[in-house]
């Protein structure tokens, strides 16, 4: 298998990355702050693109399939979550190939129970040629190591929400801490010192999902990290300037050539005009209704029609709240309401 693990240089103050010729700096939680932002669902097509797919030859052929994922993973993600992806996966892939018969088998009775309820499961196989999940070839060898991981990234993605929440479960939290504590074997954490610059480094190798979580909320515990949930992608960063930024340096889902820190406040600024716009419009029609009452006090339908006005603007307001609708949905609904008001002037 790979020599697999994130290989990291922590110097009290910074996070330095030391994987594949790349050495780039984070402050302490920039780590799992990046690996955060991983959707897992976009890693399965990536996953059906593997010219090793259909092999049979699994115990020959896996490592280099592995090899041809970890850089799929890196032109997309970046070195941070390109290695802790294929390190779960390669811990995984190594129980596999392991395991003697009878263990086999009870690896893959679990990632195989309740497949038929199972949506993450279900997902992961359809459309992929399979529909339980095994080592028969390299293809499915993956699809298996992909389903055991995508449960580990789901506990490691709501321990980090946790973590990063105002308000938590003390409970979980107290569970989480066990973790330093009695039960700290569960951490996957290699250390060494080595020598380079004429100084000599701590260097960690952190050789699972969770155990990046652990190494990096110590740290942040210890140094009372500041996470922010960015104005712009809503995701987490820790800033690395001034203290008070509202937007992180990743790329923007406007444009993903431009970082959120470029555009955000743009964005943020065009966001809150055409929410002027929606409140301007809205008090605009309900004036009109107003005064067409005034004029005809005794059109019961007139009255019904600002009682619908207020309750269903009421509604679509929370949905936008929600992000169920958009600015524009509430501008065209309040476009039609005008004209259905019109209407009844007329009769």
């Amino acid at each position: 298998m790979l020599d697999i693990g994130l290989q990291v240089v922590f110097d009290g103050v910074n996070n330095i990355v030391m994987e594949e010729g790349v050495v780039k700096e984070y402050p302490i939680g920039g780590l799992i702050c990046e690996y955060a932002r991983l959707k897992p669902t976009e890693i399965k097509p990536i996953i059906l693109k593997c010219p090793l797919f259909k092999e049979k030859n699994f115990n020959g052929k896996i490592n280099k399939a592995m090899l041809w994922l970890f850089n799929a993973l890196k032109k997309r993600y970046g070195i941070v979550t390109s290695v802790m992806v294929i390190t779960d996966f390669s811990n995984f892939i190594a129980d596999y190939k392991k395991a003697n018969t009878t263990e086999l088998s009870r690896l893959l009775a679990q990632s195989n129970r309740g497949i038929k309820k199972d949506k993450i499961k279900q997902f992961i196989l359809q459309d992929t040629g399979y529909d339980m999940f095994g080592i028969q070839t390299v293809g499915q060898a993956l699809l298996t190591a992909y389903s055991t991981y995508a449960i580990s990234y789901v506990v490691f993605k709501k321990s980090f929400m946790m973590l990063t929440a105002e308000e938590f479960d003390k409970n979980a939290v107290s569970g989480f801490l066990s973790l330093y504590g009695e039960n700290y074997e569960m951490q996957h954490i290699d250390f060494s010192i080595i020598l380079y610059e004429k100084s000599f480094h701590s260097i960690y190798n952190i050789k699972s999902s969770m155990s990046l979580l652990l190494f990096e909320i110590a740290h942040s515990l210890n140094n009372n990290t500041k996470f922010v949930k960015c104005k712009n992608c809503g995701e987490y960063f820790v800033p690395t300037g001034r203290v008070d930024s509202l937007y992180c340096g990743y790329p923007s889902p406007q444009n993903k050539e431009k970082a959120c820190r470029d555009i955000g406040a743009q964005a943020t600024r065009a966001k809150k005009m055409k929410n002027d716009i929606v409140t301007q419009e809205y008090r605009r029609l309900y004036m009109r209704l107003k005064m067409a009452i005034k004029r005809h006090p005794d059109n019961e339908i007139l009255k019904k029609q600002l009682q619908k006005l207020t309750s269903e603007m009421k509604k679509l307001r929370d949905k936008k709240a929600s992000t169920k609708i958009s600015a524009d949905d509430i501008l065209e609904w309040i476009q039609k309401e005008d004209e259905n008001c019109g209407k009844l002037e007329k009769e």
